[in-house]
């Protein structure tokens, strides 16, 4: 080349040198930073991709944050419910100890009470101390609010709402409906005539435990249910009488106000007395004329027959009433203690003639052998060890059964089939955690109570996404003294002045009811404190487990993106310096060639 105003091969290497400085540039950045990515231009899909990784990176970190905070809130509720169940413990035993009021004297069991007294001030103190970060944990400010009407409420014998997430709703309506009843276990026995035949011995069983009964000879239906239900403690089995339903017949005369209805009046609970008799009534002829009204009685094994002879005058016609047939009857002993009589209207009409009519429609009396509660833990058994007894299911059906057993409650809560136990209702999902508890009364087909939840519990955010599937709602409701106990009462009745203390103990108050109370509490906390460990083992524990490993593969994904292999970038910037100092060489050669023109001037 001769030219000299334009040096193409200079140019070309400063472009290569820059080209290779900017290389030797990058290199020493990446290199001093150790990120592949330090500005957008460096890569702008990666540059992309990479903070969407870094913003789920700074979730998941906090998340796991959240979790074992959470934890901790959770941790420090449990170590106080320990410390309230060790405190129910003792209190179960100085109970027990004060009971013994045989080997006791007076001031040893008020000495036992003043204990008790001092553990349920405890037990209210911790409620009100026990405390994370400020916030009360177990005095009932993390409990659920809940609202529902008069109708509803009266509807349930209790609810609880252990957890709920609200999401983007300001309250949670709950719908409860019963799909099919709960049932108690039941056995019925019907009463024969003459009652019992022989002396038996029956062994009574239920839930609570078993009782063998000795029966005698000739026992009524009252007997029976008196021995049952002298038991029903030990047993949890009640027996309930329902009265004969007697047979009657209604016999139909002529005139106006002439008929007569015969009603069985045997005291026997079986429509056939206790000889196994039917009766039967006939308005018999006169006898002739001028006969007066007689009673006389033509029996067989199965049947006593009752016949009126109707009184007449001289013509032979028919002249008692159905007032004087009522009047005869009742004032003979014999058919008194067999029919009542009942006339039509005013009864002065004339009565006829009639053939025998059978008292019929009647129903014998029968006992009901119950369990106390419903559900399919309960059961009643009625095992005859000697004589006879014939239960059966029910008496209409009569199919023979020794063995019954209840059945839970089958309901549906927003919709969704509830676990049932006993007449409570039970629904668990991600967001819900609730129970019903029906009243007897309640305990209907179709029907439905309903509870809204308007805010209250404890909100964590454990998950890193910010919705309902990342959230868990817990609700502790207070544990103290007011509110620990059940259907037997409330632990501070048990306190000096509740009522139920050691010292009222006596016919009004057996010692039981302190001993249920007890356990009631003893079982509500122990729940509670089983709740809150599966969420703190089941849900926190193995969240930030999970947590853990997307953190490392997500970081691990990140990584890959922007971190700086310097394996690779050594290698990189090794060959920038060469060839940036290759180019220094060239640039400068190229830069020496337009000398070479002088040498045509000379």
């Amino acid at each position: 080349m001769t030219r000299i105003n334009t040096n193409v091969a200079s140019l070309r290497g400063l472009r290569s040198l820059n080209k290779s400085t900017n290389l030797l540039d990058t290199s020493l950045t990446r290199l001093s930073t150790g990120l592949k990515i330090n500005s957008g231009k460096d890569n702008p899909s990666g540059l992309i991709a990479s903070e969407t990784l870094r913003s789920q990176v700074s979730a998941i970190e906090q998340s796991i944050k959240n979790s074992n905070r959470a934890s901790n809130v959770i941790a420090t509720a449990d170590s106080a419910l320990g410390e309230v169940t060790n405190l129910l413990n003792q209190v179960r035993g100085l109970v027990q100890e004060g009971l013994n009021e045989g080997a006791l004297s007076q001031d040893e069991i008020a000495a036992n009470q003043l204990q008790i007294d001092t553990a349920l001030s405890a037990i209210n103190r911790i409620s009100a101390n026990t405390s994370f970060a400020g916030d009360k944990l177990i005095d009932g400010s993390k409990a659920f609010r809940t609202q529902s009407s008069a109708t509803d409420s009266a509807k349930l014998s209790d609810f609880q709402v252990n957890e709920a997430v609200f999401g983007s709703s300001s309250s949670i309506t709950l719908d409860a409906t019963v799909v099919t009843a709960a049932t108690q276990a039941s056995l019925d026995y019907e009463a024969v005539p003459g009652d019992l035949a022989t002396a038996t011995t029956l062994e009574i069983g239920g839930s609570s435990g078993s009782q063998v009964l000795f029966l005698g000879a000739s026992s009524s239906l009252d007997n029976v249910r008196d021995a049952v239900n002298g038991v029903t403690d030990i047993t949890g089995v009640t027996a309930t009488k329902t009265n004969k339903v007697a047979s009657n017949v209604v016999v139909d005369s002529t005139a106006a106000n002439s008929d007569l209805t015969f009603t069985d009046a045997r005291s026997s609970d079986s429509i056939l007395g206790a000889t196994g008799q039917n009766i039967s009534v006939e308005i018999g002829a006169a006898n002739g004329p001028n006969s007066v009204a007689g009673i006389t009685f033509n029996n067989s094994n199965t049947e006593i027959k009752i016949i009126v002879q109707v009184a007449s005058d001289a013509n032979n016609a028919i002249t008692s009433t159905a007032t004087s047939i009522k009047s005869l009857l009742d004032g003979n002993s014999d058919t008194n203690s067999l029919v009542s009589t009942g006339v039509e209207g005013a009864g002065g009409g004339v009565v006829d003639v009639t053939a025998a009519s059978v008292l019929t429609g009647g129903s014998n009396a029968y006992l009901t052998f119950s369990a106390n509660n419903y559900g399919a833990d309960e059961f009643v058994d009625v095992n005859v060890l000697s004589g006879t007894f014939d239960t059966v299911d029910n008496v209409t059906d009569g199919n023979a059964l020794k063995r019954a057993i209840g059945s839970d409650i089958v309901a549906r809560i927003n919709g969704q089939v509830a676990q049932g136990s006993g007449l409570s209702a039970n629904l668990r999902s991600q967001q819900l955690d609730a129970s019903f508890s029906f009243s007897a009364a309640a305990n209907t087909v179709d029907n439905t109570a309903s509870i809204t939840i308007t805010g209250g519990g404890s909100l964590f955010q454990i998950g890193q996404d910010v919705s309902a599937a990342g959230q868990v709602g817990i609700g502790i409701e207070a544990v103290n003294t007011a509110r620990l106990g059940g259907v037997s009462g409330k632990l501070f009745e048990i306190g000096s002045g509740g009522g139920k203390s050691l010292l009222d103990v006596g016919p009004s108050v057996p010692g039981s009811d302190l001993v249920n109370i007890i356990e009631e509490a003893v079982n509500r906390v122990s729940t509670l404190r089983g709740r809150l460990g599966a969420i703190q083992k089941n849900v926190i524990e193995t969240n930030v487990s999970s947590l853990g490993v997307a953190l490392e593969n997500i970081s691990e994904a990140r990584s890959q993106i922007v971190d700086t292999d310097f394996a690779v970038e050594t290698a990189n910037l090794t060959k920038a310096q060469i060839l940036n100092q290759a180019g220094i060489s060239v640039l400068s050669i190229a830069n020496q060639n337009p000398q070479q023109v002088l040498s045509l001037l000379r």
